[in-house]
C-alpha cells in the first residue's frame, strides 16, 4: 500500500484511519438509502427527510471549521475517537427516533461528531506520511471515502425493507454506531 518508508505503527492508524473515513461516508449516504422505509414509517415525504441531510450536513460543516484550532492544541486521536464515539451514539438516535422531529435533530447531532472527525483525518494523514508519499496516502483514503460510500449504500438498501425484530432501516443505523464506536476502541 504505502510501501516500507513508513513503520508498522504509522501504517497501522493509517488503516484505521481509511476505516474510519469508509464508516463515516457510509454513514452518510445510509438515510438516502432507507428515505423509502423512513418515509412510509413516519409518513413523510421526502423535503422532511431532505431537512435531516440539510441539517446534518449545516452543522457538520459549522463543526469542521470550528475543529481546526482544536486539532492543533490537543491530541488529534483522542479528538478523532471521541467524534467516533459521539456520531457512534447519534446514530443510535437516528436509528431509534420516535418521529420526524427526533430524526432530523438526531441526524444534525451526527453531523457534530462527524465534523469533528473528517478534518483531524485528513491532518493525521498528512501528519502521519512523509512528503513523497503523501499522493499515494490520500488516494487510498480517497478510495476507502468512496468505497464505504457503495458498501454503505449497498448494504443500506438490501437491509432498509426487512422485517424482524427491528425495522431493517433501523438495524442500518444501529449496525454503523456499533462499528463506528468500534473505530473509536
Amino acid at each position: 500500500m504505502l510501501n516500507k518508508t513508513i513503520d508498522t505503527a504509522r501504517l497501522r492508524t493509517f488503516v484505521l484511519l481509511c476505516a474510519v473515513i469508509a464508516i463515516d461516508k457510509a454513514d452518510q449516504i445510509l438515510l438516502p438509502a432507507v428515505y423509502l422505509e423512513v418515509c412510509n414509517e413516519f409518513g413523510a415525504g421526502p423535503a422532511a427527510l431532505g431537512m435531516a441531510t440539510c441539517w446534518r450536513g449545516i452543522v457538520q460543516s459549522i463543526v469542521a471549521l470550528a475543529v481546526g484550532p482544536l486539532g492543533g492544541r490537543y491530541d488529534r486521536v483522542k479528538l478523532i475517537a471521541m467524534g467516533c464515539v459521539f456520531w457512534s451514539v447519534a446514530s443510535l438516535f437516528v436509528g431509534s427516533a420516535t418521529s420526524m422531529r427526533t430524526l432530523v435533530i438526531s441526524r444534525a447531532l451526527n453531523g457534530v461528531g462527524i465534523g469533528l472527525v473528517i478534518p483531524l483525518v485528513y491532518a493525521l494523514v498528512a501528519d502521519l506520511c512523509p512528503a513523497n508519499l503523501s499522493g499515494r496516502a490520500f488516494g487510498v483514503l480517497n478510495f476507502a471515502n468512496n468505497g464505504g460510500a457503495a458498501l454503505g449504500g449497498f448494504l443500506a438498501t438490501q437491509l432498509a425493507d426487512t422485517d424482524g425484530a427491528v425495522a431493517g432501516w433501523r438495524l442500518v443505523f444501529y449496525s454503523v454506531a456499533v462499528v463506528s464506536c468500534a473505530t473509536a476502541a
